[in-house]
């Protein structure tokens, strides 16, 4: 473990740092086959350990917070998970689509509140404060540890390109279909009508016209995404502002790798968007097509349909 070197203007008790005496000891500690990944979140179990008179007075007073600060800088996600006042553990969940590539987590005991002559007596290395006593402003770190780092599973990018879209029903929105890219799936919002229409498509027939109903309101919606992709390499390329960027999100990510893996550099693509969106989507347009020409012979060779427009 490499030694904490950080400056603080007050004693801090962590490993590498001499400003405790030896037998004063903070750290957190978690399991990696603990960890697990579910539908939404990635959970961590999380305990610490925490040997100092001093500090330990002052958390169970609640003077003072034992907390866990998670950070995945690539996605800008950053929260603080605090400890109850009664227990040395504690169950975080970190939602898996808002943190990109590797998470940092880190413990440390922190003040509650403001404090005017914070001081451990016995604890400090008299060596270099003695009986000193010192002024502490809520937030301050009075303990801490390395940083440890957990890297982030994006298997879920080898998925279907349409696993990145949620399809919702949304009744206040202008027009029948309005897509929102602003988190990490693009959320597609439908009005009741045409939700309720586009599920019926999707499960008759035990889903024969799955890829028929997806193709209508998905490769639309991708079109698009992938012109906010482009437009994205294309300024920083040209060094221009207020083009939106939404490289951080997950969507964004998925549809990067998916051309990748096709050969296709976005940064550099010139051709179609409709080609291109039809190709993530694994030839969608005839495939879509076909199945629904498959499910209307079907149909009618079984006696079920009535031609359309009906007899004279």
């Amino acid at each position: 473990m490499k030694a904490i070197k950080n400056e603080f203007p007050n004693p801090v008790l962590a490993a590498g740092r001499d400003d405790y005496i030896e037998s004063c000891y903070f750290y957190t500690a978690f399991e990696e086959g603990s960890i697990t990944v579910g539908k939404e979140n990635i959970t961590i179990p999380m305990k610490y350990a925490l040997k100092c008179d001093g500090l330990q007075k002052l958390v169970s007073n609640g003077d003072a917070a034992v907390v866990i600060a998670v950070k995945s800088s690539a996605a800008s996600y950053s929260r603080l998970f605090r400890f109850p006042v009664d227990t040395t553990e504690l169950t975080i969940d970190i939602p898996k689509f808002e943190v990109v590539n590797r998470m940092e987590i880190t413990g440390s005991v922190i003040a509650a509140h403001n404090m005017e002559q914070f001081s451990c007596p016995g604890e400090f290395n008299d060596l270099y404060f003695g009986a000193s006593t010192f002024e502490i402003r809520k937030g301050d770190v009075l303990a801490t540890e390395d940083t440890r780092v957990i890297y982030v599973d994006d298997s879920e990018l080898e998925k279907p390109i349409s696993s990145i879209f949620d399809i919702t029903e949304r009744d206040d929105i202008e027009s029948d279909i309005e897509p929102f890219f602003e988190d990490q799936k693009i959320i597609i919002y439908l009005k009741k009508e045409l939700y309720e229409l586009y599920y019926k498509f999707k499960d008759f027939n035990n889903g024969a016209l799955r890829r028929y109903a997806t193709g209508i309101i998905v490769y639309p919606v991708l079109v698009e995404a992938i012109t906010y992709i482009i437009s994205h390499y294309q300024a920083l390329e040209d060094g221009a502002d207020g083009v939106a960027d939404y490289s951080g999100n997950r969507w964004f990510r998925a549809i990067d790798k998916k051309a990748s893996d096709l050969g296709i550099d976005l940064s550099q693509y010139q051709e179609a968007y409709t080609t291109l969106a039809d190709r993530l989507l694994g030839g969608i347009s005839l495939d879509a097509l076909k199945s629904f020409k498959d499910t209307l012979d079907s149909e009618m060779d079984s006696g079920e349909a009535q031609m359309i427009g009906g007899g004279d």
